[in-house]
């Protein structure tokens, strides 16, 4: 293998993807892990370097770097995990990018996994090219991050583009997985359109959102409405940031992004009818790297920055 080869690493509360990337965003291994969260970070921690082992073997002479887009805040400059929701309990305090540095021998970058996210779309996938994006991740949780002028905003508390806990009417006293009430995730998230649908369908037994969205393309009409609800608070909030940002393009990933048409109308009727009239047009599109975004992203920390 010739170039400068990467380990990418998207951590996340349900699973741990990783893969072998090149200097083009190219991902040649890739990898999928359950995360085991309940057995604490030291758990999580080992598993992500014996997977790095695993897609690094063979490549040991090119002592590969590694870049691991983490959930939570991240202070870029150490690679510590400075605030964490519950989605990994005890994840609050570690020293992501020193422990797995120990275990795995390697260099280790690690950033904060919307900006991952953010990174390795803008420069390999759907904001390649523009140097103005606001970046969007719809799953577990909500998540954001902001590129404007080509360059990665995090803020004087590395806290830029939290828009999953951006405070909205809609949201009333539902409690976040920060533990506040009233945010966006707590509507626009996966399991809160799951949860929306359960209350609308009076079925407490879904709570997988593929199957809310499988409902929905049968023409389940409470189905239909959960994924309506949820695009379009996501939808407005992000008009209203818009105007705050004036970003040039809008990009949303994540798992449910990736549900089709039943999601994307009415978040783009949401988004533009919702936009001032006097405003420019703002593209709002899909993420073009699929679950590879997250890897893609991590990879390229390592390019950008050093921890250590």
């Amino acid at each position: 293998m010739a170039g400068a080869w990467v380990i990418g690493v998207d951590v996340g509360g349900s699973k741990i993807a990783a893969g072998l990337v090149d200097e083009q965003g190219r991902v040649h291994r890739r990898m999928s892990l359950p995360t085991p969260c309940v057995h604490g970070p030291p758990a999580v921690i080992s598993l992500i370097a014996d997977m790095c082992r695993d897609l690094g073997n063979g490549a040991a002479d090119l002592r590969l770097s590694v870049g691991v887009g983490s959930p939570g805040v991240v202070d870029p400059h150490s690679g510590t995990v400075t605030a964490a929701t519950d989605t990994l309990p005890g994840w609050q305090g570690t020293d992501l990018a020193g422990d797995l540095a120990k275990a795995t021998g390697s260099r280790v970058v690690v950033g904060n996994d919307a900006n991952a996210f953010a990174l390795g779309e803008h420069l390999h996938g759907a904001g390649r090219g523009v140097s103005d994006v606001m970046y969007v991740t719809v799953g577990t949780s909500v998540g954001g991050a902001l590129v404007l002028q080509d360059r990665l905003l995090t803020g004087a508390h590395h806290r830029a583009g939290e828009l999953g806990h951006f405070p909205i009417f809609e949201a009333g006293h539902r409690v976040c997985s920060c533990g506040r009430a009233g945010h966006l995730e707590t509507v626009a998230s996966g399991p809160a359109i799951a949860a929306t649908y359960a209350r609308l369908a009076g079925d407490g037994t879904i709570r997988d959102l593929k199957e809310v969205a499988e409902r929905a393309r049968r023409g389940d009409a409470a189905a239909v409405t959960a994924l309506t609800q949820g695009a379009e608070v996501l939808g407005r909030t992000l008009v209203g940031l818009a105007g705050v940002f004036d970003p040039r393009r809008v990009v949303v990933g994540g798992g449910v992004s990736q549900i089709g048409a039943h999601y994307w109308t009415p978040l783009r009727d949401a988004f533009h009818n919702s936009a001032l009239t006097v405003s420019p047009a703002v593209d709002i599109m899909p993420a073009a790297l699929g679950d590879d975004a997250g890897i893609v992203g991590a990879a390229a920390l390592t390019m950008t920055r050093r921890n250590r």
